[in-house]
């Protein structure tokens, strides 16, 4: 069943699991979004950064950050819900690694809604990230989400 929007205002009772968003072809990685990510990460590593380096590497080629490619699909599809917040993330993986010039698709799906205290619930989301084809990131995202009878 597909989220009402990708950014809701829902209490906890109003999420379902089997609920779902996507966005296809949303983003590309770039060569700028790689040294801007190495300079504020401080994350210069050289399969991130020089030419020979990637081409000498397994991959044949330089390849994106795994944190820049994480945060980049976050703000694609998180649900920027005023009645919730972040509690963290869970099995993050860098299944594949993204090439500059990576075009990003991102899918997220609700997974598990439980009760975590007297005014918050639990929401999990499943993350997947692909290039339209092969899976480059998974992770779940837990937040906590207040609960309508707390009011």
């Amino acid at each position: 069943m597909p989220a009402p929007s990708k950014d809701t205002n829902r209490y906890f009772e109003e999420i379902g699991e089997g609920e779902t968003y996507s966005v296809e072809d949303a983003r590309t990685i770039t060569e700028a979004d790689i040294v801007n990510f190495a300079g504020l990460s401080g994350d210069f590593h050289p399969l991130h950064m020089s030419e020979t380096a990637g081409e000498e590497s397994d991959f044949g080629e330089r390849i994106a950050h795994g944190n820049l490619v994480f945060s980049v699909a976050e703000a694609l599809v998180a649900d920027m819900n005023p009645r919730s917040f972040s509690y963290g993330y869970d099995s993050l993986r860098f299944v594949s690694p993204v090439p500059i010039g990576t075009t990003l698709s991102v899918h997220r799906e609700v997974v598990e809604t439980e009760a975590y205290n007297d005014s918050l619930g639990r929401v999990v989301y499943q993350y997947e990230v692909t290039d339209g084809e092969e899976t480059l990131l998974v992770c779940k995202h837990i937040t906590l989400v207040e609960r309508r009878d707390a009011e």
